[in-house]
């Protein structure tokens, strides 16, 4: 009865191995989401501001959905994946939703997207330090339509001043120095906004600084400004 026993569990194991025998996963996916303007999208590193959703349909009409994080500069790469037919869209991030889009993924292919951001957020000027060694920024933001009918334009919520030592600045990764978040409201849609760092910045440090404006949407993401360096002497 052992030998017996023996015999179908080798039989069985072998038989696992016949079939698991598929290729490791060699196909490549990159992209970026770009604006309106064919402008990078201000994003977080990694999953706080978007994600790209893929859906293989190769094999099933109904799969379990693959993300994939996002850039600091929009971007998007993954090279470790099953060719196939994909359903690929962007999703969860300060801007207006999309459709998905299908794809036939073959070897390596670039796909981009482009979205309609809640907002528009811009600089004016450079940061600045004053005497007591804050950061002061100017900027102003501005609100995108709808890009079709029938889709509602979220209300305004909140901005801030984001301050960080490394380039990785933003809502995920910011230095107590950042200021304190404040309401916003429709009557400051194209107005110079002041703001100051709530805290005195080190001597002989490099800060990296971006301001952030969002919407109340489902997700409660930051349009941003580009990124600025100031040093502290």
């Amino acid at each position: 009865m052992k030998r017996i026993i023996y015999c179908m569990l080798i039989t069985l194991i072998a038989y696992s191995c016949e079939l698991d025998n598929y290729e490791a996963p060699s196909h490549s996916l990159k992209g970026r989401i770009l604006d309106e303007n064919g402008l990078a999208l201000q994003s977080e590193q990694g999953a706080s501001s978007a994600r790209i959703k893929l859906e293989e349909l190769s094999w099933s009409k109904s799969s379990v959905p693959l993300y994939l994080n996002v850039k600091q500069d929009g971007s998007y790469v993954n090279t470790k994946l099953f060719g196939g037919e994909y359903a690929i869209s962007v999703v969860e991030g300060p801007f207006y939703p999309v459709d998905a889009e299908m794809i036939t993924l073959n070897q390596s292919l670039t796909h981009d997207f482009t979205v309609t951001p809640y907002l528009n957020v811009s600089w004016i000027g450079s940061p600045s330090v004053d005497a007591d060694k804050k950061i002061k920024v100017r900027f102003k933001f501005s609100r995108n339509e709808p890009p079709s009918a029938g889709i509602t334009m979220p209300d305004l919520q909140d901005y801030r001043l984001f301050i960080s030592t490394n380039q990785y600045v933003g809502n995920n990764n910011f230095a107590p120095g950042a200021s304190s978040i404040t309401v916003v409201n429709n009557d400051m849609e194209d107005q110079e906004i002041m703001i100051v760092s709530n805290t005195s910045m080190k001597y002989s440090t490099t800060y990296y600084v971006r301001v952030g404006v969002r919407v109340s949407d489902d997700y409660k993401k930051y349009n941003y400004t580009d990124i600025k360096t100031i040093t502290i002497e």
